[in-house]
Formats: structure tokens, C-alpha cells, sequence
């Protein structure tokens, strides 16, 4: 199916990982741009920044005056720099720079100085009283660090917990659909035949939803004709049943009074004998319905004993009864069988019972008016045998369960060969197909 490869779970996964990134980072640039924005607007505005400059200015030197420190106290400047972790302090001789210390942002190359610094930063500029004379002391500061870090902290967090989100939230789609399919599985297993499997799209999660409604769909239908074909057979072992208790009835009838040697004369004799025969003529036939019932819904499988034949001098042994049966009864039968010999792998017992059914079909429907026509040729390796004659107008062709056919195209398959029947209001035709194979020099007798 075109494009079926879209509506893979593992292709769906990769798209959702590369939507969910695509949004996740779309949101930290958001939140960063934001967030600098902030840091810019309230942090850096030159209020704020000259506010806390003067607040530190104010802050160290108040440290000096109280503590009397000197210019030379590096030891005690540097501790009250440490303190202020953001700032960077200079203090100035005239142009001379007497110390230096603080906290050196990375942007700043090596090679700068604290001049190039307060160039670029904003400071503040105060002479201070050392215990030791006045100097001027530069302060700059660096707090908007710890803002744009946290900012970039929290985007980072941001981008996080959208994309750990999306994925979460398709997984959990995902998984809501296993287990919804599970739960309606489990309405199958305990009987719940009713209940519809839902199922959309084309993933693998809905191509086995699809297969689960289907095989539920397919246990309905198996049900469904299971149950079918009990009513049948009890409708048939019914009606059978009914149909050989009535012969047999009369049989029993006929047999107990020439059993019972009364008095009757040589006539009354011969009809009692003649509808004796006719009885068992009807119960043979009854029987043999039933066994054809079986033997075509029965069993998967006839178990055969399968044998080679020179399928010219079999089938003519086998029709030509049929034939001479049929032209007893008034039927104009024409044969026509190909000169050439061959060989067919067959049971025997079951082949009979093949054109057994057939004859006695042509014998039940077939009309006195037209031929009955049985032909028997080669169609490369296969051998063909037709069975065609006219259908009386006063029946209806088929009998009530067809079931004399089904028997026959089961018999034939089995024997690796095909069977078709074609009909019309006046024509009927059965056409067997078998394959051969030819008779070698040395086989020939």
C-alpha cells in the first residue's frame, strides 16, 4: 500500500520525537528570549545598575574605614571582594593600578585590562581613605550573570519537560489503545462475541485490532455454520429417518405374511415378493443418501487405496454396464472413447461410486427424447470424460440436498482431478477431468 510506511509506530515515533523537539526547542527560545528581555528591562536599566554600584561603593568603603585597612592589606581586600562574588575591583594610583581582583566574566579575552573592561561594563568611580592615604577605587559589576545563567537554566528545563511531555502523552495515547484492545479481546475469550473490536487507521496497533475483529467475525461465521449444519443433520437424520421407517414398516409388513405361510395364490405371491423388492430397492437408496451425507461432511479427507490403471479398458468396463443399464430403460445412449491408452492412479471402489451417482442422475432427470451422450478424450495430459443428455420438462433437475454431486466433485478432487457441471432449463453436462500419464513400450501388453 502506498505510503503505508507513514503509519508505522516506529516511523510515528520518529515524527513525534522530531515534532516534540521542534516544539520543545521553539518553547526555550521563547522562554530565553523572555527571560533576557526581563534581565535587560529590570536588571540592567540604569537605575538599578548606578543603584547597586553606589551600594557597593558605600559598602567597601565603610569596610575600610571601620577595619583601618591600608591600601598595602591585600589579604583584607581581597576578602571583602570574595564576599561580592559578581563585582571586579581596581584601585588606582593616578594612573598607576595598585590592585586588582574579582570576578572575570569569560568574555573578557586574556589579554584585557581592567581599562578595556570599564570601557565596556558599567562602573562606578570613588577615592576612598585608606589608612594609609586616598585612592581611587573602580568597581564593576557583574550580577547579570547569575540571571542569565538562571534564565538559561530554566529554558533548558523548559525544553525539557515540553518534549518529555509530548512523549509521555503519545505514549500514554498508545498505550490506551493496547489497552483498550485488550480489554475487548478479553470480551471474545469470555464469550462476548456481540462486541465490535474498534479499529482506525493503519499502524500495526490497528492492523491487529482489524485481525481480532476479523477473527471474531470469523468465529461468528464458524459458529453460525456449525450451528447450520447440526439443524441440517438433524433435519436430515429426521427426514431419513422417517423415509426408512416407512418402507421398512411395509417390508416387515409383506415379509411376516409369507412368513406366515396363509393362504394365497401364485399372483398374490408374486406381488408380495415383487413389493419386497421394491422396498429394499427404496431403503438401499436411502441408505446410500445418508452415506453420501456423510461421506461429503463428515470427514475432511476419504481414505483411499490408490492404483494405476490403463484408464482406457477401466472406464469402458466401468461404463459400458451403465451404458447397457440406461439403453434397457429406453435411453438412446451414444459413446465415443479415444483409441489412446493411458494411464490413471485411482481407487477403484470410489470410481464406481463416481459414475454410479452420475448414471443414476441421468437415469432420474434425463429425457427419453434426446441422446444421452458419453464421451472420453485426451486433453493433453489429462483424460476428460462428458456426460451430457436433454432434461425431462416433468422434473426438476437437481435433487433436494444435490448432495449426489457434491459426492462426486469430492470423490474426483481427492483423486487430484476436477469436476464441473453445467446447466440450463433442457441441458445438462458433467465434465471429469483426471491426469494421466501415457503407457510406456515395456507396460504394453
Amino acid at each position: 500500500m502506498k505510503h503505508k510506511w507513514i503509519s508505522s509506530l516506529r516511523y510515528k515515533q520518529i515524527f513525534v520525537l522530531i515534532f516534540g523537539a521542534v516544539i520543545s526547542f521553539g518553547m526555550y527560545l521563547i522562554a530565553l528570549n523572555l527571560g533576557d528581555y526581563l534581565v535587560t528591562r529590570n536588571h540592567l536599566n540604569e537605575d538599578a545598575v548606578l543603584k547597586r554600584l553606589s551600594t557597593y561603593q558605600n559598602s567597601f568603603e565603610k569596610y575600610i574605614h571601620k577595619n583601618h585597612i591600608s591600601v598595602k592589606n591585600v589579604r583584607s581586600i581581597s576578602k571583602w571582594v570574595k564576599y561580592h562574588k559578581y563585582i571586579y575591583l581596581t584601585i588606582y594610583d593616578g594612573n598607576e593600578i595598585v590592585y586588582e581582583s574579582g570576578y572575570w566574566n569569560d568574555e573578557y579575552a586574556s589579554y584585557e585590562t581592567a581599562g578595556t573592561i570599564m570601557e565596556t561594563n558599567e562602573q562606578s568611580i570613588r577615592d576612598v581613605a585608606f589608612s594609609d592615604g586616598t585612592y581611587s577605587v573602580s568597581i564593576i559589576d557583574s550580577s547579570d550573570i547569575k540571571w542569565y545563567n538562571l534564565v538559561l537554566y530554566i529554558s533548558w528545563g523548559i525544553l525539557f519537560l515540553f518534549l518529555f511531555a509530548i512523549l509521555i502523552l503519545y505514549n500514554r495515547r498508545i498505550i490506551a489503545r493496547i489497552v483498550l484492545l485488550s480489554k475487548e479481546v478479553s470480551l471474545i475469550e469470555k464469550g462476548d462475541l456481540e462486541q465490535p473490536i474498534f479499529h482506525k487507521g493503519n499502524d500495526e496497533i490497528s492492523l491487529l485490532a482489524k485481525n481480532a475483529d476479523n477473527m471474531r467475525n470469523s468465529i461468528i461465521a464458524r459458529y453460525k455454520s456449525e450451528k447450520e449444519a447440526w439443524e441440517a443433520n438433524s433435519e436430515l437424520i429426521t427426514s431419513i429417518s422417517h423415509d426408512i421407517r416407512t418402507p421398512l414398516t411395509s417390508l416387515i409388513g409383506y415379509l411376516e405374511i409369507l412368513d406366515s405361510k396363509s393362504c394365497y395364490s401364485e399372483e398374490q405371491f408374486d406381488k408380495y415378493m415383487k413389493s419386497c423388492k421394491e422396498k429394499s430397492i427404496q431403503l438401499k437408496d436411502l441408505s446410500d443418501e445418508l452415506f453420501q451425507y456423510f461421506l461429503v461432511f463428515g470427514k475432511e479427507k476419504i481414505l483411499m487405496q490408490m492404483e494405476t490403471f490403463d484408464a482406457k479398458i477401466l472406464l469402458q468396463q466401468l461404463i459400458s454396464e451403465h451404458v447397457f443399464d440406461l439403453s434397457n430403460l429406453g435411453f438412446d445412449v451414444k459413446t465415443e472413447f479415444a483409441a489412446q491408452s493411458c494411464i490413471i492412479t485411482a481407487d477403484i471402489q470410489y470410481l464406481k461410486r463416481l459414475f454410479d451417482n452420475l448414471f443414476s442422475n441421468v437415469s432420474k432427470y434425463a429425457s427419453l427424447n434426446g441422446p444421452v451422450i458419453v464421451t472420453g478424450y485426451m486433453e493433453g495430459n489429462d483424460l476428460t470424460i462428458r456426460i451430457s443428455n436433454a432434461i425431462r420438462k416433468d422434473s426438476v433437475f437437481l435433487d433436494r440436498t444435490n448432495i449426489g454431486l457434491k459426492t462426486c466433485r469430492k470423490i474426483v478432487e481427492q483423486m487430484n482431478g476436477t469436476f464441473e457441471i453445467s446447466k440450463n432449463q433442457t441441458h445438462f453436462e458433467a465434465r471429469i477431468t483426471f491426469p494421466t500419464k501415457p503407457i510406456r513400450e515395456e507396460e504394453k501388453p
